[in-house]
């Protein structure tokens, strides 16, 4: 709890986080700081997001999160995806859904 709390949560964050996913309790005190870190200062997402969707934790950052979010950032800065686009639903999709959505629709847009 201590290590959530060093990050802004109140108590009344975790125990909502905890009751929502209890798995976050057993994720390592390097992949909290790490996902943390991420989710605050590079997406800044925010504690809001976070704690609204305590899953986000139990994804890898390298393999689903940062991948995915990059590709969404592109895809938003070239005007191709609204700014109001889901990202917890982004990282829920499998893996064939997303590149089909996110990755195969609009390569031929960067490939030129």
């Amino acid at each position: 709890m201590e290590l959530y709390m060093s990050f802004g949560w109140s108590e009344d964050d975790i125990v909502s986080a905890f009751k929502k996913q209890p798995q976050i309790m057993a994720i390592s005190k390097d992949k909290i700081t790490r996902m943390m870190d991420f989710f605050l200062n590079e997406s800044r997402w925010g504690l809001s997001f976070v704690s609204r969707y305590p899953n986000m934790l139990l994804f890898s950052l390298e393999k689903t999160i940062i991948p995915r979010y990059s590709v969404t950032r592109v895809l938003m800065s070239h005007g191709l995806l609204k700014r109001d686009v889901n990202l917890h639903t982004v990282f829920h999709m499998k893996e064939e859904k997303f590149l089909e959505k996110y990755v195969i629709k609009y390569q031929e847009k960067f490939l030129k």
